[in-house]
């Protein structure tokens, strides 16, 4: 079930509500979080029955292994068999495939690989409940039952795309859900953020591939692309990748809200950040925060030589590559990245620290621009189905010539809802100006305005703090009066205006 489907807004997600604000009424707790359970495993069947079985047995076995590791003085083996079966379930459906083609491949065996199909959500639940394995075994953990351990892996808000949710964080959180709450405030704060997240999705997310999916689907096909081409296509991607996973990280946020549940920041204006490392605070910020307490930090952290340091960290931005799928490209673009926040610590090092660079203005609004450019060009990698597809893209784009856009293209593009809107408002605007008009707006919005947890900053619905530190350009905030009832109620039918054609959030195929 998709959150920006019918049947979610519409149907599931109120009965869920009204009935969780009934029962929480009554002050029953175990009736709450079996309710919440409930529903959250429902909403996981509703894309396949089959793989709710994977995620109960998944769920049963670490919480098994949580008992064995909280009570048995063999801590280390069950922690070590624990962290064998999580990662063994990951690599067989997400990894089996990929590595069994590439040798079928390679030696020539004409072995008939199956296709096998990626669980939903796997690569999150899974990162999940190793955290969990892990500080059991180190007595982080708190008291806890079944109950409560399924609701951690299963709720509905973070469960198919995050953020990846710390025990520590959660469990308190489940126990005070039978406690009187301010459920007004919850919903009116709730379902503002929810529809921030949905127009970001629907709207702009939507519109803009509607713009990249035809250049990477002629580059697929190695037709022939003008730069023109491959700069509006790139860059139609990178935005709708970030309004994909912005929405969906407002909207997990806003969903757990009306629950009056507060999830982590995972993704805060990350195109403004300036510098590669400080894009991955930004961008998927708990995966950045897996990564670094238990990848990067258990092979040695800060306490190891400069030269190590760097090849852990070059290492960890591998695994985060990797992590997002199974492909060559997905190794390249680990491997970009990692070459990235290497040559960063370096430059900092070396050049940027020692001369007092970061403190200037026009430094700053330079490595902006290169974090930015070197970011959208590793999104290429992202984006392709293939290493030749990738290739391509990048030689078309260093062509000396083509400033037209490949007719083909055009007629593709043409086809959708973007130009004919944008046709109606401005008739004689050639089509090409009206593309990058449409991305010169969409970037803008990135670097200027304000990121939802900005505009929310004084209602405290997340778990983290929000850095301020860096206010964006226009600096304003919600408030709950008709101004923004108004602006919410715009936003909203639009949203509906645009619900027929679904389609999912890129980050539910990782």
């Amino acid at each position: 079930m998709l959150f920006n489907s019918i049947e979610f807004l519409f149907f599931y997600l109120p009965l869920v509500l009204l009935v969780f604000l009934w029962l929480q009424r009554l002050g029953n707790l175990r009736l709450l979080m079996g309710w919440l359970v409930a529903a959250s495993l429902f909403f996981y069947a509703w894309w396949n029955p089959a793989y709710l079985l994977l995620l109960l047995f998944s769920a049963s076995i670490n919480y098994s292994l949580g008992l064995l590791l909280a009570r048995s003085e063999r801590g280390a083996v069950w922690l070590a068999l624990g962290i064998l079966f999580n990662l063994g379930l990951l690599a067989y459906f997400k990894y089996a495939e990929f590595f069994l083609g590439n040798i079928n491949t390679a030696f020539e065996l004409g072995w008939n690989v199956r296709h096998i199909i990626l669980p939903l959500a796997i690569s999150f639940y899974t990162f999940q409940q190793i955290t969990y394995l892990v500080d059991t075994r180190k007595g982080l953990t708190e008291a806890h039952g079944f109950l409560e351990y399924c609701l951690f892996v299963s709720f509905f808000p973070q469960l198919i795309a995050g953020p990846i949710v710390h025990h520590s964080e959660m469990f308190a959180q489940f126990k005070k859900l039978h406690q009187p709450a301010d459920s007004s405030r919850n919903i009116t704060v709730g379902i503002s953020i929810l529809v921030i997240g949905l127009f970001k999705k629907v709207v702009i997310a939507d519109s803009f591939a509607t713009i990249a999916t035809p250049v990477f689907s002629l580059a697929a096909a190695q037709s022939e692309l003008s730069m023109v081409d491959v700069v509006a296509g790139s860059m139609a991607y990178a935005l709708q990748l970030y309004f994909d996973f912005s929405g969906y990280s407002d909207m997990a946020i806003g969903l757990a809200c009306l629950f009056g549940v507060k999830l982590p920041v995972n993704f805060f204006s990350p195109y403004r950040a300036q510098n590669i490392s400080d894009f991955w605070r930004m961008w998927h910020a708990t995966l950045s925060r897996f990564l670094r307490d238990y990848v990067y930090m258990p092979l040695g952290g800060f306490l190891c030589s400069p030269r190590r340091q760097r090849f852990n960290l070059f290492l960890t931005m591998f695994v985060g590559g990797v992590w997002h799928g199974a492909g060559w490209t997905f190794v390249l673009y680990g491997i970009c990245h990692g070459f990235y926040v290497v040559v960063h610590q370096l430059w900092r090092v070396r050049v940027s620290g020692p001369l007092g660079l970061v403190n200037r203005n026009g430094y700053k609004l330079l490595a902006q621009a290169l974090t930015f450019l070197v970011v959208v060009l590793s999104l290429i990698l992202f984006r392709a189905d293939s290493v030749a597809t990738a290739g391509h893209l990048y030689t078309q784009l260093v062509q000396p010539e083509g400033w037209m856009f490949n007719s083909q293209l055009l007629a593709l593009i043409e086809r959708t809802n973007v130009l004919r809107v944008a046709d109606a408002i401005a008739p004689v605007v050639p089509a090409v100006a009206l593309i990058y008009g449409l991305i010169v707006m969409a970037c803008l919005a990135c670097w200027l305005l304000p990121s939802t947890f900005q505009l929310f900053r004084h209602c405290d619905v997340t778990i983290d703090q929000i850095d301020c530190s860096r206010p964006a350009f226009f600096s304003f905030e919600w408030q709950p009066n008709g101004y923004w009832a108004w602006i919410m109620a715009v936003m909203a039918l639009t949203c509906c205006l645009n619900l027929s054609a679904v389609s999912e959030f890129l980050y539910f195929q990782f």
